[in-house]
């Protein structure tokens, strides 16, 4: 059975360093599961890679949605199912990585969504065996202190221009997009809801207790493997070790 990498874990932890320097190891393609990054316009608070970050390896399912769609894991489970095929059609290796668990829960646990509802689907056979590896940083306070700096970082890079944008081209806060982190708060500051100051800390202490979330869910999922994620060169030392 075809083996596919999964890298999960919670917001500035590591995983697109980790991602990037393991497809170029292993002649691999990255799907995204993130459910903002499929969002077309939303760069910087999504922390899209450029081109030149990129590092020539081709990404999957980002930019396919305008952000007044919706979206959602039926969808993302089978738009993966078919970059993966499409991807061992090439003979590369697929490389799934982000932080939205849901959509990865999906993949990985065969939900069933005929039924409208999304269960899991304990008939359903994998062609793929997914190994999954959660990168996680301790202790906590370290990895709310990079969040911190990558919230920081964003706002530098320009965030809050990003969003005036948006917000012209009719991006609102009751649109899935406009709920996400960064945007919800700065759309709230831009109605005259919330100070500059005060958004961008709550983007931080939302950010945080999204992590905070992201590591409960993975700490409850069984057959992960976990990595530090100050460790790029053991990592993917370990990851390959998986794969053989």
């Amino acid at each position: 059975m075809q083996k596919v990498i999964v890298i999960i874990g919670p917001t500035a932890v590591g995983k697109t360093a980790l991602s990037i320097e393991l497809a170029t190891k292993l002649n691999g393609e990255i799907i995204s599961a993130d459910s903002m990054q499929i969002y077309k316009g939303l760069d910087i608070g999504t922390a899209k890679l450029s081109a030149e970050e990129m590092n020539g390896i081709p990404h999957h399912l980002i930019d396919i949605r305008s952000f007044n769609e919706t979206y959602n894991a039926w969808l993302f489970v089978n738009d993966c199912r078919k970059k993966i095929d499409e991807i061992f059609d090439r003979n590369k290796q697929p490389i799934i990585v982000g932080g939205t668990n849901l959509y990865v829960s999906a993949l990985i646990n065969n939900y069933d969504f005929n039924s409208g509802i999304g269960e899991k689907c304990y008939e359903c056979k994998h062609k793929f065996e997914f190994v999954v590896f959660a990168v996680n940083i301790e202790p906590r306070e370290n990895l709310y202190a990079r969040i911190n700096k990558r919230v920081d970082n964003m706002i530098e890079q320009g965030l809050l221009n990003e969003v005036i944008a948006l917000k012209k081209q009719g991006l609102t806060k009751d649109s899935q997009a406009g709920k996400s982190i960064g945007y919800r708060e700065l759309l709230c500051y831009l109605d005259n809801e919330i100070s500059l100051d005060l958004a961008i800390e709550k983007i931080k202490q939302h950010s945080r207790n999204f992590a905070k979330r992201q590591l409960t869910w993975l700490r409850s999922m069984k057959n992960i493997f976990w990595l530090d994620g100050n460790d790029l060169n053991n990592n993917i030392q370990l990851i390959t070790n998986c794969l053989n």
